[in-house]
């Protein structure tokens, strides 16, 4: 893989994550979680095609942090990417407040726990599991190659379905990247830090899983989305 291609793709991919995502989360009535969910899926889904040759389109700091520890992936490989993935998060939050203002409505699609619903505990434990699974799928559909051709779409749909499920409780960013960007914009880092804590504690554990039992279970085939493009 050419390294400057893929840290444009993840830079581009994970840019319009936040701009699309968190944009709709602005721009749409905040009840509107299919929408939401859909606009961030498709994002991911559309990426994921149009780069799958130059990057894996992870657009998310958590999972590229899971693919290494699961074995896919190698650290030095990972950390240049790890890095755009946060730039394009950070760029996409800051264009937001540079078109809507620090004053958008919904807080420029920041991902806050609503304590009417949960805790706090409960809002980190929704973010770690909603991460864990994303990060199952993303092993076992893309480098594992049981999906093929449909892992953009397995991969995407499940952020949608996270996001229609406990969007409402905690905006379900599942990205490390998708809650600094916004978070970024607003001004409001600290806010974001337990938010990635708890993303990176679910993306390591489903890499661990997968290390443990599911990583050789096909073999070393994998799909036709993957044929040509190494974890990193």
């Amino acid at each position: 893989m050419h390294l400057t291609k893929a840290l444009i793709a993840e830079f581009l991919g994970t840019f319009a994550l936040i701009f699309i995502g968190a944009g709709a989360v602005v721009a749409l009535d905040p009840g509107n979680f299919a929408a939401i969910g859909l606009a961030h899926g498709f994002v991911i889904m559309a990426f994921a095609y149009a780069f799958g040759n130059e990057s894996n389109s992870y657009l998310n700091p958590a999972l590229t942090v899971g693919v290494v520890i699961a074995g896919e992936g190698s650290v030095t490989a990972a950390i240049p990417v790890f890095i755009a993935q946060f730039a394009g998060g950070i760029v996409g939050g800051l264009a937001l407040a540079a078109i809507y203002g620090v004053h958008a409505a919904h807080q420029l699609g920041m991902t806050t726990v609503n304590l009417d619903i949960t805790s706090m505990m409960g809002g980190l434990m929704l973010e770690a599991i909603g991460t864990f699974f994303l990060m199952t799928i993303v092993l076992n559909t893309a480098l594992r190659g049981v999906a093929g051709k449909f892992a953009p779409f397995a991969i995407g749909m499940t952020v949608a379905v996270c996001i229609m499920s406990f969007g409402p409780v905690t905006g379900a960013a599942i990205n490390p990247a998708r809650t600094l960007g916004p978070a970024v914009g607003m001004g409001r880092l600290t806010e974001a830090l337990p938010y990635m804590i708890a993303q990176f504690a679910g993306a390591i554990a489903a890499a661990v899983l997968y290390r443990l039992v599911f990583k050789n279970a096909v073999g070393d085939e994998r799909g036709d989305i993957d044929a040509e493009t190494p974890a990193f």
